[in-house]
């Protein structure tokens, strides 16, 4: 059981109406281990999930806005190849089946890797406010990490 749902994603991180159902739930899971369970390390993250009642004020301010942009941001190109796939273009009568790719509209690159670019600053900020939030209200459970990455390299104590 994942702390966001698809619903949940697209109302803190889509503009436009979206198919809850191109959510998928292994992603939103995935993206919630790769990015937010770091953050609270392993035993508060594991209470987080277990007792969510007690940390209603970490998961609606803090966890799903940021796992919300996380999840955008793994989605974006899956999400864009495949609605690419049926847009008809210039020719309504085709929308109906499934359009050649070579015949699809799609995002230029450059718009791609800047919109990329984007939703991802704002997920980092998002995150970086979760983790202020987690170390100011010092919960027992939440264990400082031993090493932190600079520039690239992971540097331990």
């Amino acid at each position: 059981m994942s702390l966001i749902s698809s619903t949940e994603v697209i109302s803190l991180a889509y503009v436009t109406e979206l198919d809850p159902t191109m959510i998928k739930s292994e992603v939103i899971q995935t993206t919630e281990l790769k990015y937010v369970k770091p953050v609270l390390t392993s035993a508060l993250y594991d209470d987080v999930v277990t007792n969510p009642g007690d940390y209603s004020t970490l998961i609606t301010s803090y966890i799903k806005p940021c796992l919300a942009f996380f999840v955008k941001y793994a989605m974006i190109n899956q999400q864009l190849l495949e609605t690419a796939q049926y847009t008809p273009g210039a020719d309504p009568s085709l929308s109906p089946a499934l359009v050649e790719i070579s015949t699809a509209v799609l995002l230029p690159r450059d718009h791609r890797r800047d919109t990329m670019q984007e939703v991802l600053s704002i997920a980092r900020s998002k995150q970086t406010l979760l983790q202020e939030y987690v170390i100011a209200q010092n919960y027992p459970l939440y264990t400082a990490p031993l090493s932190k990455r600079i520039s690239g390299f992971r540097i331990t104590s």
